[in-house]
């Protein structure tokens, strides 16, 4: 062998392997492998994950990482699964499935965080009216909601989004992610309408059926049971 071909043959030896190359192994894998690695990122991730940063761990695009989701979704449940798969804002997170949830509570030992009426309220009207200014929470409730609004910022189920361009730049308040997986939602789009409360709090439910003595009792004093025992206000009610 002369010595041009030894250093050729040591040139394609010594050779990196390229990134593309590297990542060959992932596009390689079954569609049952993709669905099972899909599964494998979400449960070592555990927060929410963006399809975005799935589709580039996986070298696919956002209607691949789509399509695994929606296989995962079916696997899942139509299996006796203890997990399924949520959306949330354009993240993909596996959770535990609530028909469990009060077996998990007492494993974990934590009893779960309450808010109170006035925060439900106030977080009612940061939802549908965001962007919202403190002082326009203020006069929809009636109230100074500074504490209130204090408390939904540190448990992160609100933030600032900017300031008005107004006197004093007041901060503009909306809702976060967190927000979305408390409420079970993907979007905002899927909180019901305005249109909609108001024809539930038409609506005679349970919580407005009462007994003859208390019908008689709101006969002489001239007042009306409301659905959420306030007036004129809109409160999110949670099971």
């Amino acid at each position: 062998m002369t010595e041009q071909e030894q250093t050729t043959s040591t040139e394609v030896e010594t050779t990196p392997v390229s990134e593309t190359e590297s990542s060959t192994s992932a596009r390689a894998l079954s569609e049952g492998e993709q669905v099972a690695l899909l599964e494998a990122l979400l449960l070592a991730h555990g927060d929410p994950l963006s399809i975005a940063r799935i589709a580039e761990v996986l070298g696919g695009t956002r209607g691949d990482v789509l399509a695994l989701a929606d296989k995962l979704q079916a696997q899942l449940g139509a299996e006796a699964r203890g997990i399924e798969l949520v959306v949330v804002s354009e993240k993909l997170q596996l959770r535990t499935k609530a028909v469990f949830a009060e077996y998990v509570r007492q494993l974990m030992s934590v009893r779960p965080r309450k808010l109170s009426q006035a925060a439900l309220e106030t977080l009612a009207v940061v939802a549908y009216q965001q962007p919202v200014v403190k002082s326009e929470i203020d006069k929809i409730r009636g109230v100074d909601v500074a504490p209130t609004v204090k408390t939904l910022l540190e448990r992160k189920l609100i933030k600032i989004l900017g300031y008005q361009a107004s006197v004093g730049q007041p901060a503009l308040y909306g809702t976060t992610e967190d927000f979305l997986q408390v409420f079970g939602l993907s979007a905002l789009s899927e909180l019901p309408s305005i249109a909609d409360l108001k024809a539930l709090a038409k609506e005679p439910g349970e919580a407005q059926r009462e007994s003859p003595e208390a019908e008689e009792e709101s006969e002489v004093t001239g007042s009306e049971p409301s659905v959420d025992g306030s007036q004129g206000e809109t409160s999110i009610v949670t099971a």
